[in-house]
């Protein structure tokens, strides 16, 4: 089977990436030929795996995504596949991952309902919509029960569409026999007392992530307690507004 995998932005830190790279890597290995498309793509392509990417321009996110679908319709007029796969909301899919919670119910609890009727939230509720809606055919692989129950109380989303996957984690993942000799490592080569408490930040997209909330949060702890941590950060952002927010902080 021909399948086509689409994502708006494939860079390698992403965890979004990560999971489209896995299951591309198992439908190759079960012999099916995968396509994968891409507004930018940074970083190599994967073993096995056709990349084409499809830039496109225009002044805003919303203008460029819809760029991106216009020439993702004609390459695939071009290359016809058996299967398109999304890992981002947009019409014509036959199966998405939904890594991403529910764009209505998160503009309505933050802005407002006059809130989506502005352009920019009109194309992210309308690609939403496009899968979600009693009358798509888009079959979704959820990875959050909870956003389960959100979807369906905004749209409606029939069940036998809903598809529920198990949790897991890659092996390599989990900490191994060499755990304490790789934690005492880390915390030599960064200064870091064996007693002191280490908070972990991972995700790219700071503001996203809630890197601020975070630096708030650590900031408000007990003087005795803060002295004794420390937070770190690791993901690919831009770090400068949060460093500038660590001093105002006075955590710097």
């Amino acid at each position: 089977m021909k399948i086509a995998f689409v994502l708006y932005k494939y860079f390698p830190f992403g965890g979004l990436t990560r999971d489209m790279l896995r299951i591309a890597d198992a439908c190759s290995a079960r012999g099916h030929q995968v396509h994968a498309y891409a507004l930018p793509w940074e970083g190599g392509g994967p073993a096995g795996i056709e990349v084409s990417p499809l830039p496109a321009t225009g002044l805003t996110r919303h203008a460029r995504n819809r760029g991106f679908q216009r020439r993702l319709r004609a390459a695939l007029a071009a290359n016809p596949v058996e299967c398109i796969v999304g890992f981002n909301k947009m019409p014509g899919l036959d199966i998405y991952y939904a890594a991403d919670g529910c764009m209505r119910a998160k503009i309505l609890a933050e802005h407002g309902r006059l809130a989506q009727w502005l352009p920019r939230y009109r194309h992210f509720l309308d690609d939403e919509a496009a899968v979600f809606s009693p009358r798509s055919h888009t079959h979704i692989l959820m990875i959050s029960p909870r956003q389960r129950e959100v979807y369906v109380e905004h749209y409606g989303t029939p069940a036998r569409r809903l598809h529920m996957l198990p949790p897991g984690i890659a092996r390599d993942r989990m900490a191994g026999d060499d755990a304490m000799a790789q934690r005492s490592a880390f915390r030599a080569a960064h200064g870091i007392d064996d007693d002191e408490h280490v908070v972990l930040c991972i995700g790219s997209g700071f503001k996203t992530k809630g890197l601020d909330r975070s630096l708030r949060a650590f900031a408000s702890l007990p003087p005795g307690l803060r002295s004794r941590s420390r937070l770190i950060a690791i993901g690919d952002d831009k770090p400068v507004r949060f460093v500038k927010q660590a001093r105002q902080l006075g955590i710097a």
